[in-house]
């Protein structure tokens, strides 16, 4: 397949420019043709009106015509009266006309005589004499086809001509394409700034501000993947470095009780290590992408994780329920429910103060899930409410530990799945986490849980 733009256009233009070319050439050609045919039928119409405006007799000009044939043979036109021989009035010469019928119409008329066709006008002379103006067919063919040949040649000419300047015109036309290509060529693979986008042709304009876009889209990405693996790495620095120093000071023990202090200390931080190892594992998972969508009651498994998160609240004192529940249905990603609400819900568990509350909604309003996760902690500071979602950001002054990546990972599932989050904080006081977006399937009954 011919993947060249430049020769496609070239090919298909001049495709249409000779099929054009062919078909305007055999046009000119055939109304040449006819027009010389008419030509040739006026001379015969004025030579035989010429015979009667001159006067003489048929015989006459049989005599002037047979000069004149001397001259020109080929142009000749026989002039000879009707129903007798023209051999009678005296013509000479080795082309002759034979006789004609005597009952011949007046006017334009082909007839065969002597085995050919001739092409004759008919006239009646003042005398009542009827005498025909004749040609041979075979001869006026040929003055028309030689005539028309001529019309020929600047079409023939044309032709080539226009298909050489299409492909130079073509050509030129792409420069602007070429040339950008070869900047790119010439570009570092970390050099993602704009194209220049002045002197290009108005049908590239939008395709290299679409290039454009798309480069400023990758940088941002491609910087946020750099603030990411430096972000991981400082957070992988801290606990790891904890596990030596632990694993050193184990070796210090002087006693059983303080080995087992210290080693319940190393498993702590181990846990905390894998703990943050999944949780990168699952953004890196869901920012990647990989796994296909399917069906899912969300009312279920947002039932199933605060079941699961209910120990946790219960070691806090906290009291967590579901304050009401819609049977709706979502496609997402398998775990990508379970892994947005138990996030959700495991923050707020995380932020609220012993002897709390939390409550957890899912409701159907026009259309659309809503999410909800209202906890009556200590909100969130001014200006936090965005950067909260950013990956390892922790609000100051909070002794929770956490990886701070629930959040970040919470508005990637969001981001995949087409929905929205947001966190800001309640006019009676705490938190309020939503998620909201479109529903495949309208809501069923309505299940309301108490708190």
């Amino acid at each position: 397949m011919n993947r060249s733009l430049r020769r496609q256009l070239s090919l298909w233009i001049a495709s249409a420019t000779v099929v054009i070319g062919i078909t305007a050439t055999v046009c000119s050609f055939l109304l040449a043709f006819k027009e010389a045919q008419e030509l040739q039928d006026d001379q015969l119409r004025q030579t035989a009106l010429l015979v009667e405006h001159l006067g003489g007799t048929a015989s006459f000009w049989t005599e002037h015509d047979a000069q004149a044939a001397r001259i020109d043979p080929e142009a000749r036109i026989f002039i000879a009266p009707l129903g007798r021989s023209p051999a009678d009035s005296g013509m000479p010469g080795k082309r002759q006309l034979p006789p004609l019928p005597a009952g011949l119409s007046e006017g334009l008329q082909t007839v065969s005589a002597g085995g050919e066709p001739w092409r004759l006008f008919v006239h009646t002379l003042p005398s009542g004499e009827r005498v025909a103006a004749a040609q041979q067919t075979a001869v006026r063919d040929e003055i028309a086809w030689y005539g028309s040949l001529r019309t020929l040649a600047p079409m023939l000419f044309l032709v080539p001509a226009l298909v050489l300047l299409t492909a130079a015109i073509i050509r030129k036309g792409l420069v602007p394409v070429v040339r950008l290509s070869q900047q790119l060529d010439q570009r570092a693979g970390a050099h993602l700034q704009p194209l220049p986008i002045h002197d290009l042709p108005e049908e590239i304009t939008p395709f290299v501000t679409s290039i454009n876009d798309l480069m400023q889209r990758t940088n941002e990405v491609l910087a946020q993947q750099r603030r990411f693996i430096a972000d991981a790495a400082h957070e992988l620095r801290s606990p790891l470095t904890a596990l030596s120093l632990q694993a050193e000071n184990m070796e210090q023990a002087t006693n059983e009780q303080d080995r087992s202090n210290r080693l319940q200390q190393l498993k702590e931080g181990l846990a905390r290590a894998c703990s943050l190892l999944e949780q990168l594992l699952s953004m890196a998972r869901q920012q990647a992408g990989t796994l296909p969508a399917k069906p899912q009651r969300f009312d279920l498994v947002v039932r199933q994780v605060v079941e699961a998160l209910m120990p946790l609240a219960t070691a806090k004192q906290i009291d967590l329920g579901c304050e009401w529940l819609d049977e709706v249905c979502l496609t997402a990603p398998p775990d990508a429910l379970t892994m947005l609400v138990r996030n959700a819900v495991d923050n707020a568990i995380r932020y609220t103060q012993p002897g709390g509350r939390i409550d957890v909604a899912l409701r159907y309003e026009g259309g659309q899930i809503l999410f909800q996760v209202a906890d009556n902690g200590p909100g969130i500071p001014p200006g936090d409410e965005e950067r909260i979602f950013e990956p390892f950001f922790r609000v100051v002054g909070n002794d929770e530990t956490g990886s701070g990546l629930g959040l970040a990972i919470v508005r990637s599932i969001a981001d995949r799945m087409g929905g929205t989050v947001a966190l800001h904080n309640r006019a009676e006081g705490g938190a309020l986490f939503s998620y909201r977006c479109a529903t495949d399937r309208g809501a069923g009954q309505s299940a309301h849980q108490p708190a």
